[in-house]
């Protein structure tokens, strides 16, 4: 059982590479249409149901680290701003050319969610599709978490008010919010913002709590931490059986049973939290640089990912053994995302923030 001191030390490096295996994960979900593999097996659908909705990862670690960091630091004030620079600068740089080319190559893509005027003009062709891919993300795979990730974070005021609420009042809004996400479900396509912010609100109200209370779940739960990977196993095989193996997603006001991903990597976080801490003074060069450049990852992934996509179509590229093909893409794309993060930081020390987020 790690020893965890009276007050624990605002770094924390098992956060650090939680954070680092979590951008892992998120890439790894978004590695099955270009290598082609087919989830057919119960096998299959229980893996795929634990790498689904690994974005809940990131979630958990942005509400425990406003906690660790930002409020304990007193710094909630300045909290907003670091977000605009680390996340939505980058987020509007890199979108301007994805939004182009989604706007010439599918011009009719928003018609089937939104009836735009059939005679078109600037406003309608361009304007007003351009500004829906900006506020929703659609331009590119993973890109919809910046618009959701902003709106979630202008509500830290409401977040302060909870950190500063009463336990039992703490615990009561967390299971509310759980109950609402569970029924409601991630949007269609990720386009719905506020049900996004609805939906994942509880995993960082979660991870919030657990920093507020860290030392006695670091205490308390040590060598227990396997229970919640059980936990976690078990829902992703019941989902299985009944024949989920992805997010669940659909209109807020329609009912489609209950979402256990939600569940799942609720307890998977824990699991996590608690499991790295044991290695808090164990440090891996590679896991440091996933951390590092997490933001990178997650912003250049997408274009790694297109990039491959495109190359596949535009030599017919015929991908067998779908499964190492699988975890190869995967490596690729992890690399490659580092390597360009790190060659923008090389080139543009002082600016690479803006672009990538690194």
């Amino acid at each position: 059982m790690p020893v965890v001191p009276e007050f624990i030390k605002m770094y924390l490096n098992s956060i650090n590479t939680y954070r680092g295996i979590a951008i892992l994960l998120i890439v790894l979900a978004h590695c099955y249409s270009i290598s082609g593999v087919q989830i057919d097996t119960a096998i299959e659908r229980v893996f795929a149901n634990l790498i689904a909705g690994s974005t809940i990862h990131f979630i958990f670690i942005s509400g425990f680290l406003f906690h660790h960091i930002f409020y304990r630091k007193l710094k909630t004030d300045s909290f907003f701003k670091s977000k605009v620079k680390r996340l939505l600068i980058p987020y509007t740089v890199l979108s301007v050319v994805p939004i182009l080319i989604k706007i010439k190559s599918e011009p009719k893509y928003w018609n089937a969610y939104l009836p735009l005027v059939e005679e078109g003009g600037v406003v309608y062709d361009y304007i007003l599709p351009a500004l829906l891919y900006y506020i929703t993300g659609a331009h590119l795979v993973a890109y919809w978490y910046i618009p959701f990730a902003i709106c979630l974070f202008l509500m830290y005021p409401l977040h302060i008010k909870f950190i500063e609420a009463k336990l039992k009042n703490q615990l009561i809004v967390v299971g509310v919010c759980f109950m609402v996400a569970i029924l409601i479900h991630r949007p269609v396509n990720n386009l719905a913002i506020l049900q996004s912010v609805f939906y994942f609100t509880p995993a960082y109200l979660l991870g919030i709590l657990c920093s507020m209370n860290k030392a006695l779940i670091y205490s308390r739960l040590s060598g227990k931490e396997f229970l919640f990977l059980a936990t976690a196993l078990v829902l992703a095989i019941v989902q299985a059986l009944l024949g989920r193996h992805s997010n669940y997603q659909k209109l807020p006001f329609v009912y489609d049973g209950i979402d256990l991903i939600l569940l799942q990597k609720s307890f998977l976080c824990i699991f996590f939290m608690v499991f790295l801490y044991q290695y808090e003074h164990y440090k891996n060069t590679f896991i440091i640089l996933l951390a590092s450049t997490s933001f990178g990852i997650y912003f250049i992934h997408s274009y790694v990912l297109y990039a491959l996509t495109f190359l596949k179509s535009e030599f017919e590229v015929k991908v067998g053994y779908n499964w190492p093909a699988y975890f190869l893409v995967w490596g690729i794309i992890v690399i490659s995302s580092i390597l360009l993060a790190l060659i923008m930081k090389k080139l543009f020390p002082k600016y690479a923030v803006y672009i990538t987020g690194y």
